[in-house]
């Protein structure tokens, strides 16, 4: 079994398609399709639901792909662990990489990223530019201006959007929108929001463009809502939920508010999904490594990621 097919399994979970898979890998649908099959006879069962609408997962198929998801990330970490040790010296590697990130991704990922990344490729130039909308970095990925492009976009236009990227694209995470409240706030205890009921309380709103059309999605007018601030400063936004009891609109991604412990969060009813993603313009060493290293810190940081008592 080859670990790169376990990959594949793993991202077709995510798509639910075959084909949208495919392109992302750059190799041809009957390929995967023989090698999803391979995998089905090696393990002796079932593991997707096959319709016209596209694929999903048998009962065994979510068990081999929880198992997959383990044995990948191991997998990257034992990379990690042996790369000093092999041939190739990376740290003699010199280059440039460009990096076009959103906000949120950037001050939430990039500082612990980038001083790994660093101490790894010392002679690897960076240059991060942030972009307030990801069609901006789609088009810097897709014009060939950017090797990388850090992306949040929701689960409602995920494959749409990433159909229209000639790119790799590797999902970091997906984390529902939820509402962040303080601890003394009335709504600390519910286990569970309304839209409707959200409206009826002031609101704390990141400033960022892609930020504000996606909550836009969500309650349709920003003109009905109680905004209490509209900000790209954390701290400006954290002093609005814990001084005003503002509610903030946010994902278990946004670590730099949710370390505050403060600070709680409240899932949204039939609230969308945030997903966390990485283009790449072309794979070699250096932006393998990137992503490598984009992986792991994520992982970590999730790992304790608070969920609501209620």
């Amino acid at each position: 079994m080859d670990i790169q097919h376990l990959n594949y399994l793993v991202d077709i979970a995510k798509t639910e398609s075959i084909s949208l898979t495919a392109k992302r890998f750059f190799i041809s649908q009957q390929g995967l399709s023989q090698i999803i099959q391979k995998l089905e006879n090696d393990l002796n069962v079932t593991l997707l639901h096959r319709n016209r609408h596209g694929v999903t997962l048998t009962d065994a198929g979510k068990a081999v792909v929880e198992q997959a998801l383990e044995i990948v990330q191991k997998y990257e970490e034992l990379l990690q662990v042996v790369q000093p040790l092999t041939n190739t010296n990376v740290q003699s590697i010199k280059g440039h990489l460009s990096i076009s990130a959103a906000p949120n991704v950037s001050y939430n990922y990039l500082p612990e990223v980038l001083d790994s990344f660093n101490r790894k490729f010392p002679q690897v130039d960076v240059q991060v530019e942030e972009k307030q909308h990801f069609l901006e970095i789609i088009q810097q990925i897709n014009d060939g201006v950017v090797d990388i492009g850090l992306v949040i976009l929701p689960d409602y236009s995920y494959q749409e959007q990433i159909l229209r990227v000639n790119a790799t694209f590797e999902k970091i995470s997906e984390n529902p929108l939820l509402a962040c409240v303080a601890k003394t706030s009335v709504l600390a205890k519910k286990k569970i929001i309304t839209i409707k009921e959200l409206s009826a309380y002031p609101i704390a709103l990141y400033s960022h463009e892609n930020y504000l059309s996606m909550i836009k999605h969500m309650f349709k007018d920003l003109s009905s809502l109680n905004i209490s601030v509209k900000t790209s400063y954390v701290e400006v936004y954290k002093k609005a939920i814990l001084d005003r009891k503002a509610v903030g609109l946010t994902s278990f991604s946004d670590f730099r508010l949710l370390d505050d412990e403060a600070i709680i969060t409240v899932p949204i009813e039939n609230s969308f999904k945030l997903i966390y993603g990485c283009f790449i313009n072309s794979l070699n060493p250096v932006t393998e490594g990137f992503l490598s290293i984009l992986k792991l810190v994520a992982a970590h940081k999730l790992t304790g990621k608070r969920v609501h008592k209620g």
